[in-house]
């Protein structure tokens, strides 16, 4: 997995609690049996910050490109 270098990953990683949401969606993911036929909905992050607020983020899972 490539690292993440946005700043809205750098955010979300600094995040223990949107960390611990991140890393149990990714864990759920890859123990299912295959990723396209399969719909979570459990698939959104909330990250907290003091100028935003909570913000929802849709999580998606995007095929690597060629």
């Amino acid at each position: 997995m490539k690292a993440l270098k946005s700043a809205l990953a750098k955010r979300v990683l600094a995040d223990p609690s949107a960390t611990l949401q991140l890393r149990a969606y990714l864990a759920s993911k890859n123990s299912q049996p295959s990723l396209s036929t399969t719909v979570a909905t459990d698939d959104v992050i909330s990250l907290h910050s003091a100028q935003e607020g909570t913000v929802l983020y849709r999580l998606t899972v995007v095929p690597k490109a060629a």
